[in-house]
C-alpha cells in the first residue's frame, strides 16, 4: 500500500497543478474548449507513458479504461455545468466527496475493509476535501447546483471504480485508451457546441500545460491503483482540491479561509493515518 499511496499522492498534487493550470485558461477561454485542448494535448502525448512501464494488451483493460475516459469526461462536464448554475461553494464539495466515496462503497462491496488506523485517515481525508473546497458567496440555484454535484461526484466515482479494476499487467495502455475515449466524446459534443474547438492564445498554453500535468496525474493515479485499494487510493488522490486551493493562494493571491487552513492541516493528517494503516 505504501508504493500506492506515494502515486496517489503524486496524482493528487499534479491534478492540483492541471486545475490551476485549466481555471487559469479558463479566464479567457470557454471551459469546454479548455477541455479539449488539455485532453488532445494528453493524447498526443499519452505513447509515451508505454516506454515508461511493461505492459500487455489485456482486451477488457482496455475496454475498463475506454468506459472510465467517458465517465471521467461526462463527470467534466457536469461540474462545469453545475459551477454554471450554482455556487462552487455548493457543488465542488458533494463532488469532491461522492468522487471519493463511490470507489471506497465498492471495496466495501467486495469485502475490502481497512484497518481502523486507515479508515480514521480515510473519513478524515473526506472531511478535508469539503473544508478546502467550500468557498461562500455567487448566486444561483442551490436545488441544481446539489443536483450537478452529486451526479458529477458519482460519474468521477464511478471513472475511479472502473480504473481500479484495471490489472497491472496491462500497465499504462489502459490511459492511453481513456485519453482517447474522453477526446473522442469531447469531439462529439464540438459539433452541436459553438465554441471553439481548441483554445488560442495564452489560453492555448495553460490548457496544454493542464493537459500535459493531467496526463502524468491520471498515469499515476493508474499505478496507485494496480498496487493498492481502491478506497484508499480514491481518498487520498481525491486531495487534489487541497493542492489546487494552496496554488491560487500561492500564485493567484487568493484569501485562504480559516476552514481552508483547517482542511489543509486535516489533508496531512489523513494521509498520514492511511500510509499508517496501510
Amino acid at each position: 500500500m505504501t508504493t500506492a499511496l506515494v502515486f496517489a499522492i503524486a496524482a493528487a498534487l499534479l491534478l492540483g497543478g492541471s486545475d490551476f493550470f485549466a481555471a487559469r485558461s479558463a479566464r479567457t477561454t470557454p471551459s469546454v474548449t479548455v477541455t479539449r485542448t488539455a485532453v488532445a494535448t494528453s493524447v498526443t502525448l499519452s505513447p509515451l507513458l508505454l516506454l515508461l512501464v511493461e505492459w500487455e494488451w489485456v482486451a477488457h483493460d482496455v475496454v475498463v479504461g475506454s468506459l472510465s475516459g467517458l465517465f471521467m469526461i461526462s463527470g467534466l462536464m457536469l461540474l462545469y455545468e453545475g459551477y454554471a448554475v450554482a455556487r462552487m461553494g455548493i457543488v465542488a464539495p458533494l463532488a469532491s466527496v461522492l468522487l471519493a466515496m463511490v470507489p471506497v462503497v465498492w471495496d466495501l462491496i467486495n469485502g475490502v475493509r481497512p484497518g481502523s488506523t486507515a479508515a480514521a485517515g480515510m473519513v478524515l481525508g473526506l472531511l478535508a476535501v469539503v473544508l478546502t473546497s467550500y468557498t461562500p458567496g455567487g448566486t444561483g440555484s442551490v436545488t441544481m447546483g446539489a443536483l450537478l454535484g452529486i451526479t458529477s461526484g458519482v460519474v468521477f466515482g464511478v471513472a475511479f471504480t472502473l480504473m481500479g479494476e484495471v490489472g497491472e499487467s496491462s500497465g499504462l495502455l489502459p490511459v492511453v485508451f481513456q485519453r482517447g475515449s474522453g477526446f473522442a466524446l469531447l469531439a462529439t459534443i464540438a459539433l452541436f457546441r459553438t465554441e471553439p474547438f481548441f483554445a488560442v492564445g495564452i489560453g492555448r498554453r495553460y490548457a496544454m500545460g493542464a493537459g500535459l500535468l493531467g496526463l502524468v496525474a491520471i498515469g499515476s493515479l493508474q499505478l496507485a491503483f494496480q498496487r493498492g485499494d481502491t478506497g484508499p487510493v480514491s481518498v487520498a488522490s481525491s486531495q487534489f482540491a487541497t493542492v489546487a486551493v494552496v496554488l491560487s493562494v500561492l500564485f493567484n493571491k487568493e484569501r485562504m479561509r480559516w476552514w481552508q487552513a483547517v482542511g489543509v492541516a486535516a489533508t496531512a493528517v489523513a494521509v498520514a493515518l492511511i500510509a499508517a494503516g496501510g
